[in-house]
């Protein structure tokens, strides 16, 4: 496993989802997710807080309340273009020694904005990166563009260009 920072979110041309990328030097894995999960995983990118509990919130309420600490989430897996992931949690007793370890099933997206909420790792599987991961460099011109127009702001916004990979690769389907 290595460790992953959250780039940001995009739209990759063509689908109609939005897009988490996450890095390890220079490979960057796109991860498809659904639109609860983008506006939850934005609003910890911009660091602001809704004025009620989110879902996500509520977990992260609920396993402190209950003695939970989330350790790393770890994208271990790629089967059939679907991505599986899952939380570390440490449980511990009223004097703070770990009860229990847990390991909880989680998608990548409620993993991501836990992880985001709480300031844990995010690890991915190296073989998960060779499978699905993309040069860094396909991004580079996008990570350019965004800092000449923003110097404050080196984070994706949903508002970004859109990302097609398979511009010039006929045969990126194929790779290995």
């Amino acid at each position: 496993m290595v460790e992953a920072e959250v780039l940001g979110l995009t739209q990759v041309q063509g689908a109609g989802f939005p897009t988490v990328l996450l890095r390890h030097e220079n490979r960057v894995l796109l991860i498809s997710i659904g639109l609860p999960e983008a506006s939850a995983i934005q609003l910890a990118l911009l660091e602001e807080k809704p004025p009620r509990p989110m879902t996500h919130d509520l977990i992260c309420n609920l396993l402190a309340g209950l003695r939970g600490v989330v350790q790393s989430v770890n994208i271990y897996k790629i089967e059939e273009q679907t991505f599986f992931a899952y939380l570390n949690i440490e449980q511990t007793d009223d004097q703070g020694e770990v009860e229990q370890v847990l390991r909880i099933d989680t998608r990548p997206s409620d993993g991501i904005a836990i992880a985001m909420r709480v300031g844990c790792p995010i690890f991915v599987d190296e073989s998960v990166l060779d499978e699905a991961g993309h040069d860094a460099a396909l991004l580079q011109g996008l990570f350019e563009d965004a800092s000449d127009t923003d110097d404050d702001d080196d984070e994706y916004s949903p508002d970004d260009p859109e990302i097609d990979f398979d511009e010039d690769d006929d045969d990126a389907d194929n790779e290995g």
